[in-house]
């Protein structure tokens, strides 16, 4: 998995008045959460963060066998995900699966948070299609129905088109996330 170069500005060169960026990219497996939070990353100047390497190795293992994670099994990455959000004083933009609604309240993230939520919605032909072409992660096809099953849909203003190019997709989420602070 890339992992791009500090993207930080110091706390100096931000506006004083203006809150720290902190963004949850969020979706199902194959929904483009990494691309699109690098590029949104890089945009916003903050830091990025995958939380595919916040996983245990019993975790990573489990989902390389191709089973679902459970809710006990991903107490601790949430809590940890939450840590890192809550130190995040410079802002960063976290790629997460976030399926369901008690996992983003975990989190902080979308209304009535300050940490912004961006769901890339995909079809489910589409997110098949992607899995099956990528090799290089062990969240892979098989992984994808118990994905949908336990996803929880935010609300439509959180909602963006996945199938956008990545590039379009992070200056729509950041348009809307600047709206949104306003």
């Amino acid at each position: 998995m890339p992992t791009p170069p500090d993207m930080a500005r110091s706390p100096a060169a931000r506006d004083k008045t203006e809150p720290p960026s902190k963004i949850v990219v969020m979706g199902p497996a194959g929904a483009g959460k990494t691309t699109v939070g690098i590029e949104l990353a890089h945009l916003v100047g903050v830091p990025f963060a995958d939380a595919d390497t916040f996983h245990s190795a019993a975790s990573i293992q489990k989902m390389t066998r191709g089973q679902a994670l459970t809710d006990a099994d991903r107490a601790p990455w949430l809590e940890a995900l939450a840590e890192h959000l809550r130190q995040a004083d410079v802002g960063v933009v976290l790629a997460c699966s976030a399926l369901k609604h008690s996992y983003r309240r975990t989190l902080e993230v979308g209304i009535p948070f300050s940490t912004h939520l961006a769901y890339l919605a995909v079809p489910e032909e589409v997110l098949r299609q992607r899995l099956a072409a990528r090799s290089d992660h062990f969240a892979g096809p098989t992984l994808l129905e118990s994905q949908l099953a336990t996803l929880e849909v935010p609300t439509a203003a959180e909602t963006y088109d996945g199938t956008l190019p990545p590039r379009a997709l992070a200056e729509e989420i950041l348009r809307r996330t600047q709206l949104a602070k306003r």
